[in-house]
């Protein structure tokens, strides 16, 4: 038999978290495929995640390259990173690198954007003509008014890629971490990082208007997905999983008639046939 200061106690409980969910507070999800709390389910979970079952330019993609559009006045993606004092966060959902400094900008469409943090996904978000990769990255860009611009790069598997050299010691410590998520993060300091290797000669890209890969989905996110896929070790793809429970990766989004297009400057590489 409940008690009325128990009954009492459960009354204001249940209204806490009504509260937390309609106001936007932190909702806890997952990725896993027809859980409760999973990708198919997160529009229900919070008014603040509504577009996620309800927004009509979300992301990821999958990007049939035979109807991309050729578009070859895109910007050039032209890009100087600095180094910078870092942290690593693992939030239970996905890992994190955030930075403690300036570290470079892009300009699209005019807009000047600052590179704000970059963050994995694996098995890959997006998909090229139905194939997905072992790994995504995303080099998230924010403006002054807070307009969002990514660069995804993917991955597959083959010899390391020199800039996760930078990560290793902190990947395991960060595996080692026994948080519990949902009340906590594990974060891991890097001190200074270098990100020359991410400002790479872009080349050729797929850009397109979509949302974050991750609740609250908001749209209106410029995404350039790059055409040349890099490398990454078995090893290396490893330590970057360890420290989650499982896939972090949401699954594709309809197009809803969204034009892809494509850029792709004079000796520039793709990965894939067009």
């Amino acid at each position: 038999m409940v008690s009325s200061r128990a009954l009492i106690g459960l009354l204001v409980a249940a209204s806490s978290l009504a509260v937390a969910l309609s106001d936007g507070g932190a909702t806890l999800f997952s990725y896993e495929v027809g859980s409760p709390d999973g990708p198919q389910n997160w529009g229900k979970l919070s008014l603040a995640y509504k577009a996620c079952g309800q927004g009509k330019q979300q992301s990821p993609i999958d990007i049939v390259t035979k109807q991309a559009v050729p578009n070859a006045h895109l910007d050039s993606l032209n890009r100087t990173y600095g180094a910078v004092s870092a942290t690593l966060i693992n939030d239970g959902h996905d890992i994190t690198l955030e930075f403690g400094g300036k570290v470079g900008t892009i300009t699209v469409n005019g807009k000047v954007y600052s590179f704000d943090k970059m963050h994995w996904h694996s098995p890959s978000d997006h998909t090229i003509n139905g194939q997905r990769f072992p790994l995504e990255l995303h080099l998230v860009h924010k403006s002054a008014d807070g307009a969002l611009a990514v660069i995804g790069i993917l991955y597959q598997l083959g010899a390391p890629d020199s800039f996760y050299y930078q990560l290793k010691r902190q990947l395991v410590e960060m595996a080692n971490d026994q948080c519990h998520f949902g009340e906590e993060e594990s974060h891991v300091e890097v001190g200074l990082i270098h990100l020359r290797s991410m400002q790479k000669r872009t080349g050729s890209y797929f850009r397109y208007t979509g949302s974050l890969t991750v609740p609250p989905c908001t749209e209106n996110v410029v995404w350039s997905v790059l055409g040349k896929v890099r490398q990454i070790s078995k090893e290396q793809l490893e330590l970057l999983k360890a420290p989650l429970p499982g896939n972090d990766n949401r699954p594709t989004q309809p197009v809803n008639g969204r034009k892809v297009q494509f850029y792709n400057p004079p000796n520039s590489t793709i990965s894939f046939q067009m």
